[in-house]
């Protein structure tokens, strides 16, 4: 599979049309027919999307401003994702360039848009498409943590995404096999690549990812969603809905999801908002 430089040609970019129409077959109808606020009516709030390529991409962001315009007053939505983007400050070896942080520019971002809540989706480049490696996932970790200091200390208030899925299955491992061998079989192969990676830094990245990458990816979906209630900060999981409809939710490309699956991300994200739009300084804190 021929992957595009820079994450820049997606599947993406989603259309607006495609978008919304996907939106009304999942159950958001009139998005399209969203009224427009009238002059006098008072600002509403804003919230900021944060991301890589697939926030950028702009499809399940276009579905949920649709939504939150019909609020009153309607929401503002800034969608600034960024394609390539990590929180890890990671980059493969022969990225074209190394890849962009969002700390280069979180700082700015949140004193020119100054948002009530930041919804942030990072992880799908974050382990730059290598097995699974602690030092690894761990830059992971920290990068997640100093955004959520950063944005608490802005006053806005956090919500953040699991990636969706890496939509390539690795190879089929023998049937008939417990889920204990599997998990075993799961560590060799995963020992064998980290092993490959380090014999060969350009082994691995999004043109060769790591056969078993979605593996990678649900482990850091595992942790993410465990900060879920802490610090003022709530986690939505796109990752489940969209691996329940994976046949439907990607195109040949394995790392953006197609109008399909922006539609049921943006779904999955708008089940919940009016429960964590209410919930204001009602969750516990952790440092």
């Amino acid at each position: 599979m021929k992957y595009m430089s820079s994450q820049l040609k997606m599947n993406n970019i989603v259309s607006i049309s495609a978008v919304l129409a996907v939106a009304s077959c999942l159950g958001w109808s009139g998005l399209a027919g969203a009224e427009e606020p009238k002059a006098d009516m008072p600002a509403g709030k804003t919230v900021l999307f944060l991301g890589d390529s697939i926030t950028a991409a702009g499809g399940y962001v276009r579905i949920i401003e649709a939504e939150l315009a019909k609020q009153a007053p309607p929401w503002k939505v800034i969608n600034h994702g960024m394609s390539s983007e990590t929180v890890s400050d990671l980059s493969e070896e022969y990225h074209p360039g190394r890849r962009p942080c969002l700390f280069s520019r979180l700082d700015k971002e949140l004193a020119d848009a100054k948002p009530d809540w930041v919804v942030a989706c990072y992880g799908i480049n974050d382990g730059i498409y290598h097995p699974y490696n602690e030092k690894r996932f761990a830059a992971y970790q920290a990068g997640v943590m100093t955004l959520i200091k950063k944005v608490k200390a802005s006053g806005a208030r956090l919500v953040l995404l699991t990636a969706p899925p890496y939509a390539k299955p690795g190879p089929e491992l023998p049937k008939g096999i417990s889920a204990a061998e599997a998990d075993k079989l799961l560590v060799k192969a995963n020992a064998e690549a980290e092993s490959e990676a380090e014999n060969n830094p350009r082994k691995f990245g999004y043109m060769s990812p790591y056969a078993y990458y979605d593996n990678v990816m649900a482990q850091y979906a595992t942790w993410l969603l465990t900060l879920n209630g802490l610090n003022d900060v709530h986690v939505v999981d796109l990752r489940a809905p969209i691996l329940s409809s994976l046949e439907k939710t990607h195109d040949g490309d394995p790392i953006h999801p197609n109008a399909t699956g922006h539609g049921i991300m943006a779904k999955a994200f708008l089940a919940q908002w009016l429960d964590i739009s209410a919930t204001v300084g009602k969750q516990k804190y952790r440092k």
